[in-house]
């Protein structure tokens, strides 16, 4: 019976936190008074940042750098290491307060004065202050989260039992990269419903906003952060980005192999031997897989330690030495040279105006490393630098920005033994205006003007329009209800460009808005009906219910019950609103035609994440005379569910004829001055964007008045330069107070033009 409760009690005991926090371990309070006292004592080289504050306390979160000036903006590598996310997870802060310590103390010996030389290094020694309060306070020793009051009863509910946390947000989790794959507020099975919590949206919580603000700003080219596995299933290893399910590799996936096999190799562990390293194979969101699609950064997560989470004093110094070791290996990977590692391959260089040789900030794109869910990784602003950690190879560099016409260097070889500079000189296109009219069977209308540069610009247009581009040839899409759009190409020459466009009346021979139930369609899986996520009103969705995902290996299609008789000559169109979240390149969605409900053709395909409202056209003129069947259908291709997404969202499906035209000889040879555009959101609250543009030169006022015609709100931005330009209304007046709802009026002038328009602030 003793040998059965001893076992018991050895069973349970994950489910209880330590009763006390060992007194070698820092407290918040602690950690401050060190930055700052190191930031005193070599403040040539050393530097405490603000970077932002907690999300329920607003605790302040400090950031050490060091660099030889730091005061400067210098142009070198940038690295990050951030000693702890979760609460409970303590060995980060101490590995982390020790290397800062270490580089200091010795920055003037080898290797340290090559870090603070040739390095911009930002240390973080926790990024979640509240939670680690809790833990250094003894309040609960196996607390994990931030602070956040889940349930807004203005109470910290916590409990000792590990998992059973109401409050607060994984911030780990929290990340805006399958972000949808993470645990919701009460995760259904197993013991630890809480404690993985996702949050209420992607980046909701304060501290992961201001890790955003920070790498925005730094590019952070390698990074560790450290993690302890509670369960000891993960202890001792390294993960980088990453092979989901084993399946699901990232572009980078051999290079960032070895940089975590470079650091496995230097960290002992306890018992003996080195730290095991893996891709990240799980999809359930994670910072390191976020700092990757986010700025190509190649960051590590180091489960540091055993179970042990908390280890006394000599063990926790002996962890830190052997911890150390891995941080040291990637400081000098990151350097110009190094004979202490294998490789010091690096892309860097310059992005330029091949005209007036200015730092331009533009996009780096290495072609055989690409993948189209990429956030563009980009050259700083104000020195035109960029880092590429790349292993020694071949590569095409494309560099690209908005303005400028793309430059292409292939076959770039990138050197192993030290960094490689490629230089990128872009030339300036030359600026273009595009002015005109969109007419409706020959009158002025409303329309949503699209043009597709590789940034698109979206123009409100309310009859004539001004648009302010770039030379160059570019696919244009105009949208009004009720009338049949126009999808082309514009050719923009320098200076002043007329095109004017007309479109007809929409003839609908299908209409569905789902507002009568789907009574018209046949339907495989599990479609509803809903007003969650819809254009208007109701859409139909093919995953609703749980996390809101389709099934995996599901084949899933709604289908039209009747056939839709496409006239000869009127060329037929659908379009509809999509609103789409698949796995890229896996899980396609398709719009499909037949003449026989049998036998299917293919008209369109697409995949990715795509989670917002967009129109989709589709030709349907091969078809015209037919009576046919459309299908929308989505396919699963995987080998868990972990590798299903949020699946398809459809509204305002439509077949329509009709035409649409443009021309270039409707319009004089001189814009308009101006261009005010109705504002969005209309109705608002608290805000709303108004826009207009400019063709040229002039002094420019926005004023706002109320029924009565009393001015309530004045923007006088003063002499601005033609382009496309934007004010955003607060519902205040001059004085900083609130506006009541009703109905205002604003008023664009700018030179001798005067244009006014209509909005409604709705409390």
């Amino acid at each position: 019976m003793r040998i059965y409760l001893l076992c018991l009690l050895i069973a349970l005991l994950p489910l209880f936190a330590m009763a006390n926090l060992p007194d070698c371990y820092h407290t918040y309070d602690e950690i401050t008074s060190i930055l700052f006292q190191l930031e005193d004592t070599y403040p040539e080289i050393a530097k405490v940042h603000l970077i932002g504050y907690s999300q329920h306390e607003s605790l302040p979160i400090y950031a050490m750098q060091i660099s030889d000036d730091v005061n400067g903006e210098w142009e070198r590598p940038a690295m990050l290491f951030v000693g702890q996310v979760h609460a409970e997870e303590v060995l980060g802060v101490e590995i982390t307060l020790s290397n800062i310590q270490s580089i200091l103390e010795n920055y003037d010996t080898m290797p340290y004065s090559q870090w603070v030389y040739q390095l911009d290094s930002w240390w973080i020694p926790t990024l979640n202050p509240e939670g680690h309060n809790v833990v250094t306070s003894n309040m609960d020793t196996s607390y994990r989260k931030n602070k956040r009051d889940n349930n807004n009863n203005g109470i910290f509910d916590f409990s000792p039992l590990v998992g059973y946390d109401i409050d607060g947000v994984d911030i780990n989790r929290n990340f805006d990269f399958n972000w949808t794959h993470g645990d919701t507020l009460m995760q259904p099975g197993g013991t630890e419903v809480y404690d993985y919590y996702r949050g209420p949206a992607p980046m909701s919580e304060s501290e992961i906003t201001a890790i955003k603000q920070l790498a925005d700003a730094k590019k952070f080219v390698y990074s560790i952060c450290w993690h302890s596995s509670r369960s000891g299933n993960f202890s001792e290893k390294v993960y980088y980005s990453f092979n989901w399910k084993d399946v699901r590799p990232s572009p980078d996936l051999s290079f960032a192999q070895s940089i975590a096999q470079g650091v496995a190799n230097k960290i002992h562990k306890e018992s003996g031997g080195y730290y095991e390293y893996y891709p990240n194979a799980s999809r359930r969101g994670a910072f390191h897989d976020w700092m990757y699609k986010e700025y190509g950064t190649i960051q590590l997560l180091i489960e540091v330690g055993t179970r042990n989470l908390q280890p006394l004093e000599p063990l926790m110094l002996d962890t830190i030495q052997r911890a150390s070791n891995g941080v040291w290996w990637l400081m000098n990977r990151a350097l110009m040279f190094s004979t202490d590692v294998p490789s010091s391959s690096m892309l860097t260089g310059h992005t330029t105006d091949a005209i007036t040789g200015e730092p331009i900030e533009a996009e780096i794109i290495i072609e055989q490393r690409h993948a189209p869910w990429f956030v563009p990784r980009t050259s700083f602003a104000d020195t035109g630098r960029y880092f590429k950690p790349l292993p020694q190879g071949s590569y095409n560099i494309l560099a690209r920005k908005k303005g400028y016409w793309d430059t292409l260097l292939t076959n770039s070889t990138v050197n192993n033994s030290s960094w490689t500079t490629r230089n990128l000189a872009l030339q300036p296109k030359t600026p273009s205006i595009m002015h005109g009219y969109v007419n409706g069977n020959g009158n002025p209308i409303p329309a949503q003007m699209i043009i597709k540069d590789f940034i698109p610009d979206t123009l409100a247009v309310d009859g004539s329009y001004i648009y302010n581009g770039y030379e160059g040839e570019y696919p244009i899409e105009i949208f009004s209800e009720g009338y049949f759009p126009y999808l082309g190409t514009i050719e923009l020459t320098p200076g002043n460009n007329q095109q004017s466009f007309s479109l007809s009346s929409a003839t609908t021979l299908f209409a569905e808005d789902w507002e009568s139930g789907t009574s018209a369609w046949e339907i495989q899986g599990p479609w509803v009906l809903q007003d969650q996520i819809a254009k208007s009103g109701n859409a139909i969705t093919d995953s609703w219910g749980g996390r809101g995902h389709y099934a995996q290996n599901c084949d899933v299609w709604i289908k039209t019950a009747d056939a839709i008789t496409l006239p000869a000559g009127g060329n037929p169109m659908l379009y509809f609103d999509s609103h789409l979240y698949t796995e890229w390149d896996h899980d396609p969605v398709t719009v499909e035609i037949s003449t026989d409900d049998e036998n299917w053709n293919e008209l369109w395909l697409s995949s990715g994440r795509q989670d917002w409202w967009q129109k989709i056209y589709v030709d349907l003129s091969e078809y015209e005379g037919e009576s046919v069947y459309l299908r929308f259908r989505l396919r699963d291709n995987s080998i868990a569910d972990e590798l299903t997404d949020p699946g398809w969202t459809l509204d305002n499906i439509r077949v329509i004829t009709g035409s649409a035209t443009s021309n270039s000889d409707l319009v004089s040879d001189i814009p308009v001055a101006a261009a005010l555009y109705p504002n969005f959101p209309n109705p608002f609250n608290p805000e709303t964007t108004i826009r207009f543009s400019l063709a040229q030169t002039d002094d420019v006022s926005l004023e706002v008045f109320n029924l009565r015609g009393q001015k309530v709100r004045s923007y006088r931005p003063g002499t601005m330069n033609p382009g496309n330009h934007k004010v955003i209304f607060d519902g205040m007046d001059d004085n900083g107070s609130p506006l009541a709802s009703g109905v205002y009026f604003y008023r664009l002038k700018a030179g001798a033009f005067s244009q006014s328009r209509k909005m409604i602030l709705m409390k």
